[in-house]
């Protein structure tokens, strides 16, 4: 019976969706960047503690039932935050919410907290076919109006910023929160709010969020990468890292109305006023240590490229100590045809690096292998739904681990097999959907690599050419012809 006492009150706290009200937001700015493929949100947030102790903070990444951000990241007081939490999606209904540490808090105590992420799909062409002269419109839609929060705030103000002026239009917000007024238009940007005494907009008794939409004219042409498989080959023996990109494009911006006219094309490009729809180039940044760069498609090398090298970091001597400025390498990509709305195009990237700039020793005993490869190459906009890195060590390469800076949905280990290989190539491959250019970081390796398998591939090739030229040997000594010897 004491036992039931003590327990019944505390069901319905058990049961309750969300945390306690420990919190509250004195003030929150929320800013969006409209783009093409993605959407970056940099959401800052002013919190008071209510209690003491209140514990953690409940951040959330959405409203229920969205999709978690493709890219995003915590900082408190200006630093980073690593050691977050992802609650599960049945304690917020859905709804995308990671734990925040903040420390040992008194009641009125207060911190800074700021959220930044990258959102995939969120906007779509608007007329979603068009001619093949008129301007690129897009919009952008949101269910919440509001900042998704576990906690009540005092203000809130929310500014969307177009990558041009020109907006077609926009939706409306309820005046329910708002004192002077509800939507400010200046130049390419949209503020809405301010708004006061929001209530939570999550969890028990929380308030309506309203849709709301964008439709602006974007001038650059909106690209995805379907897929994208890279290959990373170590080669001890030659001191090289190859890397190689296998792309499938796609242009998700508005299809083509008719029929695609070169002379028309020819025109715009001679009056330098390309579409913004149409894809014509693409510049990558590869390592400063890049070089032998190549680039082909299913008919085969394309030429319309150019590669510019770049200055890779000085070693530093006693005599030398200033070291020369690093630049990144520059290939510029020129596709066989322009690609329009709806249009695709595969073609394969790649290029050389000396292992040495990649490939570092432990101090100690040791002498394990460090390897840096780097998950993708970034460019602006970039996202790719399904990213897939096989890093392919050399033959005899033992006690493999591999550390990546994000989570990824795969880790398999395999064995690859090519010329001269006896035992194979110990071979790691990591998958990833919904990559953006916040993904372009290493992806570290550490392995153990023995005198033993140094000597592996020669002697291999060596008992190889040693085991034919001994049966070449017996084969001369074997006697073919038909007729016998006459005594």
């Amino acid at each position: 019976m004491l036992v039931w006492q003590l327990v019944l009150p505390l069901l319905p706290f058990a049961f309750a969706l969300g945390p306690p009200p420990s919190f509250v937001n004195t003030a929150i700015a929320r800013t969006v960047e409209l783009g093409g493929a993605t959407t970056q949100i940099t959401t800052q947030y002013n919190v008071k503690a209510n209690t003491d102790g209140p514990g953690e903070y409940w951040l959330a990444l959405g409203g229920e039932k969205e999709d978690e951000p493709a890219w995003w990241e915590v900082q408190v007081g200006g630093k980073v935050v690593s050691d977050v939490q992802v609650i599960s999606s049945s304690e917020t209904n859905g709804a995308p919410t990671v734990v925040v540490p903040v420390g040992n808090l008194k009641k009125g105590d207060t911190f800074t907290l700021s959220l930044t992420c990258l959102l995939a799909h969120k906007s779509r062409p608007k007329p979603a076919a068009i001619e093949q002269r008129d301007p690129q419109y897009l919009v952008w839609e949101t269910n919440s109006t509001y900042v998704d929060s576990w906690y009540s705030s005092d203000v809130e103000r929310i500014k969307i910023r177009s990558p041009s002026p020109q907006i077609a239009g926009y939706g409306s917000v309820p005046s329910t929160f708002t004192r002077d007024s509800e939507i400010t238009k200046s130049s390419s940007t949209l503020t809405l709010g301010p708004f006061h005494s929001l209530p939570p907009t999550l969890g028990e008794g929380a308030a309506e969020q309203p849709a709301f939409w964008v439709h602006y004219e974007a001038k650059e042409p909106v690209v995805e990468l379907k897929k994208l498989k890279r290959s990373a080959e170590v080669s001890h023996w030659g001191a090289n890292l190859n890397i190689q990109d296998e792309m499938s494009l796609v242009n998700s911006g508005p299809k083509l109305k008719g029929h695609f006219s070169r002379l028309a094309h020819q025109q715009s490009k001679f009056h330098a006023t390309t579409p913004a729809q149409i894809l014509t180039d693409i510049t990558l940044r590869v390592p400063p240590t890049a070089h032998s760069a190549y680039y082909y498609d299913t008919i085969g090398n394309v030429s319309t490229s150019h590669f510019r090298p770049g200055s890779p970091p000085a070693i530093k001597t006693k005599a030398s100590r200033v070291s020369a400025r690093t630049v990144d390498g520059v290939l510029e990509l020129r596709p066989r045809y322009p690609l329009l709305g709806g249009w695709n195009y595969s073609f394969v990237v790649g290029y050389d690096m000396p292992l040495g700039h990649v490939l570092k020793v432990e101090n100690g005993t040791s002498g394990r292998k460090i390897l840096g490869v780097p998950f993708l190459t970034a460019w602006k906009d970039l996202l790719v739904d399904d990213a897939e890195l096989t890093i392919i060590l050399p033959e005899g390469a033992i006690d493999v681990e591999v550390y990546t800076p994000f989570p990824v949905d795969s880790i398999t280990h395999s064995i690859h097999k090519t010329y001269l290989d006896s035992t194979g190539r110990h071979a790691i491959t990591l998958t990833k959907t919904m990559c953006t250019e916040n993904h372009a970081q290493n992806v570290y390796v550490t392995y153990t690599y023995p005198t033993s398998a140094t000597l592996q591939k020669p002697l291999t090739v060596s008992a190889v050419v040693g085991g034919l030229f001994i049966l070449m040997m017996g084969l001369r000594r074997i006697d073919y012809s038909i007729d016998k010897p006459k005594a």
